[in-house]
């Protein structure tokens, strides 16, 4: 017998936490299905940085508009997941971004000319300016900027908070159930099937990352999103701890609140395995002693690797899918899925609430000629 539900997400990562819990703040029950464990691929492999400024596009009106609400959202976000019971390591301490050649400071300083009117303090950063607040980085730096609204949270902890705090707000959340078909009748998806059991629910929401663009797993079409696997490490040195997330032109280091710190991230496209590699292990090593020459003798606390999702536009798929009643989408955000996670989920869940789809028209799959 089947399992009746309001909304049936597939996949346990950022997105689809997400969205359990902004459904549940609408009082919609959702059942989240995760054929292994919460933020088992990109979702906990991420650097965590939520730096907009940088990685979301200015001249997608609708992505950056995206950017900029899911900025505005984290910290009163972090503030609930916290009263809910799980910290999710939310740091709101700035984001620092150096130039270690001519060519990169005039870089800096051309978006300096646009992030300066958005009027959230970003501001130039002589070089004695990086190195007084950043003593130990490489002394042949020549300036930067500091986004001080921006900042970083921890991946794994961050979808676990959610999923704990939608849980509690009605939403069901289980690990291990993989979700092997959809529910049909005729063009009405209805629910899954799942390695368990079936459930039926009045609306299903694709959120598997790029698991969710595969041919003949859910639908016969092939939607247009590819996989781009990308590895982080960890690395501990006593006394040594950034003050805020320090991103060079190359890689970024990230301070945890456990002394841990983060150096992100490689991009392989079209990757598909989820394996930590030696070649890319020893280019974030690189990165990192580039970038602060003291972890240079830092210890190795390990590395992990995912697999993003992405579009030919650079830019998320979110929305109905054309001809399947009773089914959307939510992915493609390839590397800024934790920094638009806020904005996304609420956006996804106003629709399943109201039924107008008008917000998200700009980000729709109906923007791809092959979709239809």
């Amino acid at each position: 017998m089947a399992i009746s539900t309001d909304v049936v997400i597939i996949g346990g990562g950022v997105m689809g936490c997400s969205l359990a819990y902004y459904l549940a703040k609408l009082g919609i029950k959702s059942t989240v299905l995760e054929r292994s464990k919460l933020a088992s691929g990109a979702s906990g492999a991420t650097a965590g940085v939520i730096a907009p400024l940088w990685h979301v596009n200015r001249s997608s009106e609708a992505m950056f508009a995206l950017g900029m609400r899911s900025l505005d959202r984290f910290p009163t976000l972090a503030n609930e997941l916290i009263e809910a019971g799980v910290d999710p390591g939310f740091r709101q301490n700035g984001l620092l971004k150096i130039a270690f050649s001519p060519e990169e400071v005039d870089e800096l300083k051309h978006n300096l000319a646009w992030q300066g009117e958005l009027g959230i303090g970003v501001a130039w950063q002589s070089m004695e300016d990086v190195i007084g607040r950043e003593p130990q980085v490489n002394p042949e730096v020549l300036g930067g900027v500091f986004s001080p609204k921006e900042g970083h949270i921890e991946g794994q902890r961050y979808v676990e908070a959610l999923a704990h705090a939608a849980s509690r707000l009605g939403a069901q959340v289980l690990e291990g159930e993989e979700v092997t078909g959809l529910e049909l009748q005729g063009h009405n998806v209805i629910g899954v099937r799942t390695n368990i059991r079936v459930y039926h629910s009045r609306h299903t929401v694709l959120a598997a990352g790029p698991w969710s663009g595969i041919a003949q797993k859910w639908l016969p079409e092939k939607l247009p999103v590819r996989p781009v696997k990308g590895q982080r490490i960890l690395l501990r040195k006593p006394g040594f701890l950034p003050r805020s997330a320090v991103r060079t032109f190359q890689a970024y280091t990230v301070p945890w609140a456990d002394g841990t710190i983060l150096v992100a991230a490689t991009r392989e496209d079209g990757v598909f395995d989820e394996a930590p590699t030696a070649e890319g292990i020893k280019h974030l090593l690189s990165e990192a002693v580039a970038s602060f020459p003291a972890l240079g003798d830092a210890v190795f606390k390990g590395a992990r690797a995912g697999v993003r999702s992405a579009t030919p536009d650079d830019a998320p798929i979110m929305g109905p899918l054309p001809r399947w009643e009773g089914l959307s989408v939510i992915t493609g955000h390839d590397a800024v899925g934790i920094m638009l996670s806020p904005g996304s989920g609420e956006l996804m869940a106003n629709y399943i609430d109201t039924g107008n789809a008008r917000p998200l028209e700009p980000l729709s799959i109906g923007r791809f000629p092959t979709s239809g």
